[in-house]
This record gives structure tokens, C-alpha cells and sequence, in this order.
């Protein structure tokens, strides 16, 4: 829709040009053979505007068809998919094949063990900040 105001806006500036080459025309005699070819320009750019705004609404109309088909075809493949999956088991490799993980048990959280000789304990980094025996 923006495209369309700014074609819309060129074209309405062409529109004020033309009908402003009419009105001084006596003064610009020279630009008389640009205007019947300004005219022919204006009225081919908004055919083509029109034809834009057809395909435009054909488009919208096969996205929303492709949008259902797309729907459709994922509850189908959902479908086959879920029948697969009982078929052959949930732990079946063949369900590779179909697009769907098998089975293949949980994994589970390793154990952290605590470092089995500790070093010793760092000592602590000697504040910085003032206290009031060191102020001078």
C-alpha cells in the first residue's frame, strides 16, 4: 500500500506539471511538443498501477490458498506420521525415514564431583578501603 501512495504521489506531480505547462504555455512555447508525451506518459503509468493493483490482489488470494494447502498437508503428514509411530514403535529407527527422533532414552545429568584434594584455602586480598586508624 506505501508503494502504491508513492506511484500515486509521482503520478499527481506529474499531474500538476502537465497543468502547469498548460496554463504557461504562450511563455514556454518550446515545451510544446513535450506535452502531448507527458499526457501519453501519465495515462500508461496508471494502467500499469491499476495492473499492479490486480496482481496484487491475485497474489493475496494464492498466498491465502497456499497457507490452507500448507495446513491441510501438516495434518496429513502429522497424521501419517503419528500412525508410523505406533506402527513401528517409538524407538524404531525406521521413523527416521518418516521424519520423526525415535526414542532413544533419556539422558542423564552427570554427577559433579567435588575436587578430591582441595588445595589449600587462598587468603583473602586486602581490602583497600580506609578505616579509621590508617586516615591521616
Amino acid at each position: 500500500m506505501a508503494r502504491l501512495r508513492q506511484y500515486l504521489n509521482v503520478l499527481n506531480g506529474w499531474e500538476e506539471t502537465g497543468a502547469a505547462l498548460e496554463a504557461y504555455a504562450a511563455e514556454l512555447p518550446h515545451l510544446d511538443p513535450m506535452r502531448p508525451q507527458l499526457h501519453e506518459l501519465i495515462e500508461q503509468a496508471r494502467d500499469l498501477v491499476v495492473k499492479l493493483n490486480e496482481h496484487t490482489a491475485s497474489k493475496q488470494d494464492a498466498y491465502k490458498k497456499l497457507q490452507g494447502t500448507l495446513q491441510k498437508g501438516q495434518a496429513v503428514v502429522d497424521l501419517i506420521r503419528t500412525a508410523a509411530r505406533l506402527h513401528f514403535g517409538k524407538d524404531s529407527e525406521i521413523l527416521v525415514k518418516f521424519g520423526v527422533n525415535p526414542f532413544r532414552g533419556l539422558k542423564r545429568a552427570k554427577k559433579v564431583k567435588p575436587p578430591a584434594n582441595p588445595g589449600p584455602a587462598k587468603p583473602e586480598a586486602p581490602t583497600s578501603t580506609p578505616t579509621p586508624e590508617t586516615k591521616q
